[in-house]
């Protein structure tokens, strides 16, 4: 005697078997079998030929697999886009602003040309390594899992920011200008050279599966 619940049960394994990832997207498709069904059945079709008119209504496992990958491969697409476009404002526009903040704020806090010239030498400094890591991506490791390769990078430098400002600054009695020009060369010049890594390793796995899949 036919069973829904059991060839719902079925139809689960046969899309786990095919490689649909859980819970969120079989969970998806299941609602709109169940929906698809549901509406069958109030055309008059009994809960058999309903799932079975459901099940061809969405298609065999390997073809929903497929149209899964397609939406995985556009969101990712543009997931990327997004964060290239983010991290190339964040390099170009932090330097501007804080250079510019150096410049106005100079004559008022008794900033000599030399610390002005050296904060703002740090500031380019963060954007050249920030785009040498981006652009060096060929001489960096590939490591698939992000948050390996992320936390290889981030976490020395947060280690880094505590020591900088918990354990050095607190000890030298610095004038405003000596206190931007360690600031900036502190902060700015490792981030710059992590956000580069991160993005240069992230652009070697991109190239990497952009390889094996031509």
């Amino acid at each position: 005697m036919f069973n829904l619940e059991h060839s719902i049960a079925d139809w689960r394994r046969q899309m786990l078997a095919a490689g649909i990832k859980t819970p969120v997207p079989l969970e998806e498709l299941e609602s709109h079998l169940r929906e698809e069904i549901e509406r069958q059945m109030k055309t008059g079709l009994n809960p058999q030929d309903a799932f079975t008119s459901a099940v061809q209504k969405l298609g065999p496992a390997h073809t929903v697999q497929n149209e899964f990958m397609k939406v995985d491969k556009i969101h990712s697409a543009l997931k990327r886009r997004l964060t290239e476009i983010g991290l190339t404002l964040v390099t170009i526009l932090l330097p501007l602003l804080f250079g510019g903040i150096v410049l106005i704020r100079a004559s008022f806090i008794d900033m000599t040309a030399a610390e002005e010239l050296s904060s703002l030498t740090a500031l380019g400094a963060f954007s050249l390594l920030a785009w040498s890591g981006r652009l060096g991506h060929r001489f960096l490791p590939v490591i698939q899992n992000r948050r390996i390769r992320d936390g290889i990078l981030l976490v020395p430098l947060m280690l880094w920011w505590v020591v900088f400002f918990r354990l050095i600054l607190p000890h030298h009695d610095f004038t405003m200008g000596e206190f931007l020009v360690a600031f900036t060369w502190a902060f700015f010049t490792p981030t710059g050279a992590c956000i580069g890594l991160i993005w240069g390793m992230e652009t070697a796995v991109r190239k990497k599966v952009a390889l094996a899949d031509s």
